[in-house]
């Protein structure tokens, strides 16, 4: 639980600092603000899935990140043990 509890932590935190680097790039700022309008004009059902699908596709990179870097630190303690 407490490893849910900390992944989505992370992912919440990255998606912050996405909205920040969106609202401070100019140039990412205007695509959006020419977006924002055309995906508001689809049907609900598309915003939903599109959504469901984005966090979706958050979590499962993290995840892999995650286990990642938890078998390399495994592998580290491997190593040290072989030596």
């Amino acid at each position: 639980m407490i490893r849910l509890l900390r992944t989505a932590g992370f992912l919440l935190i990255g998606s912050g600092i996405l909205v920040i680097a969106v609202w401070l790039i100019d140039p990412l700022r205007q695509l959006v603000a020419e977006l924002w309008p055309k995906l508001r004009e689809l049907p609900w059902p598309l915003q939903l899935g599109a959504s469901l699908a984005g966090v979706g596709l958050l979590i499962l990179v993290t995840s892999l990140i995650w286990e990642r870097l938890g078998d390399r630190e495994q592998d580290r303690k491997l190593l040290d043990d072989e030596l």
